[in-house]
């Protein structure tokens, strides 16, 4: 059984991010990109305590990423008449966020990240179908999806925490079925929010959500209360 123990929404501006890090750690984060904020924020936020020391794995997905820093970098080598610096090159790395993580949470193990065409698009199917097999595997107790989007000074980060342990209080059951689902929602950024709603709704209402991805059609996500 694959348990759903946390779901986490961000939205913070982008300037606020050092101030959260610094409440969610005790400490600022520095020569960090702002998405490498937020995806700490966003770890230390879906943890439990006790999740804390245990393996753990994480599935990111993003559109916009490392943009900003990309375009620094690019800049540097086109346009400046020196060598870019080290740091900015460093910069515009997505295993920069998994490994300023992992500077702060010994206990990840392994990350994998998705890059997007666009925000329109989300891969919530294939990042919880992935996820679920690590687990039945037994490869890790616990898996920590998101996706991480940062945009006029915006900061959104959309958490979601699987684990085969249910914890104290699990929010919801995942499963998933061979057969396509005749009612499903839509893999797009919203999912999150849809999620939200299900697992808000009073008890002895069917409080069941199908997700049906275009990358996985012949494979259904159900979250079940």
């Amino acid at each position: 059984m694959i348990y759903l123990r946390q779901l986490v929404r961000q939205q913070h501006s982008a300037s606020a991010l050092p101030a959260e890090v610094r409440r969610l750690l005790g400490k600022p984060l520095r020569r960090s990109t702002p998405l490498a904020q937020l995806a700490v924020a966003g770890v230390f936020a879906s943890l439990p305590d006790a999740a804390l020391g245990m393996p753990l794995a994480m599935i990111w997905q993003s559109s916009t990423g490392l943009q900003a820093e990309t375009l620094v970098i690019l800049d540097e080598v086109c346009n400046a008449s020196c060598e870019p610096m080290p740091y900015d090159f460093l910069a515009c790395q997505p295993a920069m966020v998994a490994a300023q993580i992992n500077a702060l949470l010994p206990s990840l193990q392994t990350t994998s990240h998705l890059p997007l065409e666009d925000a329109s698009h989300c891969q919530w199917g294939t990042s919880l179908a992935l996820a679920s097999l690590w687990l039945q595997e037994g490869r890790y107790p616990q898996v920590l999806c998101g996706c991480l989007e940062i945009t006029d000074n915006l900061a959104r980060g959309d958490w979601l925490l699987l684990a085969t342990s249910p914890g104290d209080t699990p929010l919801a059951t995942m499963h998933q079925s061979d057969s396509a689902a005749s009612e499903t929602v839509t893999d797009s950024p919203d999912f999150p929010a849809r999620l939200e709603i299900l697992l808000a709704q009073p008890a002895g209402s069917d409080r069941r959500l199908r997700l049906q991805s275009p990358a996985l059609p012949k494979l259904t996500v159900e979250f079940a209360r």
